[in-house]
């Protein structure tokens, strides 16, 4: 397993940069990267410049294409599938332990979230909407306080923001997902973890189905 380098070191600092182009869109799905030409561009050598790339790959943001050379991974619809699978299984886990272990700062902090979530949606700001929906789900997760299943979901959440890419997110979709949030924390608050875990799943899978 490759340790992903410091930014405190050239190649860290360069991989944070590549990772933020890959998620952000900047380095599509499927384009190429070339070493030269990255080194040239950052103005480095072609060490850090490597060190960042097999960091990348060891993510499986950067994928082996023809004559070995590095390409942007693209999500097809499969691996979308995918991973909305994978992660309703992690976070449905974290759920049902958050349910017995929440508090009422708990809830209150997530309600807190939801309302910026609506003010997103209100305002027709998708950008900051996603954001803030990782960012729900994330805080939904960290609840149990579970911290290997919180590193799986750190490692899945490149992915999960990859599947959304270019996908369009009407003020409507946005305000339904509110609501689907508001239930799940009238859940939380319960302690029904079953419920929960039943309801979170099908919020994600759903979610996943409808980009």
């Amino acid at each position: 397993m490759t340790t992903t380098p410091s930014t405190e070191t050239k190649a860290g600092r360069l991989h944070a940069a590549l990772r933020d182009e890959i998620l952000s869109g900047q380095l599509a799905a499927g384009s190429p990267v070339d070493e030269v030409a990255m080194a040239q561009a950052h103005g480095v050598s072609r060490t850090p410049v490597r060190e960042a790339l097999r960091a990348l790959r060891s993510e499986g943001l950067l994928v082996p294409g023809a004559r070995r050379q590095l390409h942007v991974v693209d999500v097809s619809p499969e691996h979308r599938q995918e991973i909305a699978t994978v992660r309703a299984a992690l976070e449905t886990a974290a759920a049902r332990v958050a349910a017995s272990t929440r508090s009422s700062g708990d809830v209150d902090s997530l309600r807190l979230m939801v309302l910026r979530q609506r003010r997103y949606a209100r305002a027709g700001d998708s950008g900051a909407f996603m954001e803030a929906d990782e960012d729900f789900h994330r805080a939904l997760a960290q609840v149990a306080a579970m911290p290997t299943l919180d590193r799986l979901l750190d490692q899945l959440g490149a992915f999960v923001r990859l599947a959304r890419l270019g996908e369009p997110t009407p003020r409507t979709h946005m305000m339904a997902l509110t609501r689907e949030h508001d239930r799940l924390l009238d859940l939380l608050e319960e302690g029904d973890g079953d419920a929960l875990a039943e309801t979170l799943s099908g919020h994600i899978l759903s979610t996943a189905s409808r980009r």
